[in-house]
């Protein structure tokens, strides 16, 4: 028989003291292992016969974008901006990495999945688009660079 069933509008993100936030959308939880030689042929022998050899390269991670509903709390920006000053390639952005979280839920409200995101930081922030006549939530989104990705739950 099959695990618990996740739903995908049960979840929480977190980071180090980024918490009580209200998170629209998640995206980016790929961690892949590109394969070396996959698409080439390397050789061919005296007899023509082609030689192809396929290995995995370095793991490569995308970036994790997180969508939140916009408040009056700064506490997003903020840690963008420490993490983003112009100090002339200072370590700004090291000195202010989080470790993060996505937490999924069943639908009595237990965590059922979680992925862990290792040594994170904002690389990009977005403000809310605003409209007249929109009826949606205003929302602010970070883009996250990290060291990895872990499925731990």
């Amino acid at each position: 028989m099959p695990g618990e069933f996740l739903t995908s509008c049960k979840f929480y993100f977190e980071a180090d003291g980024i918490t009580d936030k209200m998170i629209s959308e998640i995206r980016g939880l790929v961690a892949q292992s590109p394969v070396g030689g996959a698409e080439s042929v390397h050789g061919s022998s005296k007899s023509g016969a082609k030689a192809r050899q396929v290995s995995p390269t370095t793991e490569k991670f995308t970036h994790v974008i997180a969508k939140l509903v916009a408040t009056n709390d700064v506490d997003l920006y903020q840690w963008y901006e420490l993490c983003n000053k112009n100090d002339a390639g200072g370590s700004s952005w090291k000195l202010n990495r989080k470790s993060a979280s996505v937490t999924a839920y069943d639908q009595g409200g237990t965590m059922q999945a979680r992925w862990e995101i290792i040594n994170c930081y904002p690389c990009k922030y977005g403000g809310p688009d605003f409209g007249a006549n929109s009826p949606q939530m205003a929302t602010e989104t970070i883009e996250l660079v990290h060291e990895g990705i872990k499925r731990v739950l």
